[in-house]
């Protein structure tokens, strides 16, 4: 199955050949994904070894890899003449919730200057705590929740203007 992505302007795409590895990009880099007993995810490329986190809801999957968080919607029928699947990386200027939950605390107000991995809010869901990070360099525009809040998936709870 093939899954399309937009990274930095350029569309790159994901071949999924099974359950563990994957081709991806032009290069065609073999990406290892191993799913360890105690239900962690790893993945591999060569001698880097990165965590992933993955969350569902409805049908979309986000996957978080070092705080940036791609979004995999619905398979479209095709996609470059191939049968696959879609993705998009998310705008890095909208921040989303990766699942529903509870807002446990903001740590940033409009205004604030925030660089890529910086904690801005602590969202409970699934009786865990899951700080949710900035993925560009950027302003605070917008804070759309308040401590107690219950957020879905569909509405931005920060909105940055991204630094070039």
């Amino acid at each position: 199955m093939i899954y399309e992505f937009v990274y930095k302007g350029e569309t790159k795409s994901v071949e999924l050949k099974d359950n563990r590895i994957v081709t991806f990009g032009a290069g065609h880099e073999q990406i290892e994904v191993e799913y360890l007993p105690d239900g962690r995810i790893m993945m591999r490329a060569g001698g880097l070894t990165k965590e992933l986190h993955a969350a569902t809801n409805g049908d979309k999957t986000y996957v978080d890899i070092d705080g940036i968080l791609f979004e995999f919607g619905t398979p479209s029928a095709e996609i470059n003449g191939v049968s696959g699947g879609g993705a998009v990386l998310t705008d890095p200027s909208k921040v989303f919730a990766p699942m529903p939950g509870k807002i446990v605390k903001v740590m940033v107000s409009v205004g604030d200057t925030v660089e890529p991995k910086k904690h801005l809010v602590i969202l409970e869901a699934m009786k865990m705590e899951n700080i949710i990070v900035a993925k560009a360099k950027g302003t605070v525009t917008a804070v759309n929740c308040a401590v107690g809040e219950r957020v879905d998936t569909d509405t931005p709870i920060i909105e940055l203007e991204v630094a070039e």
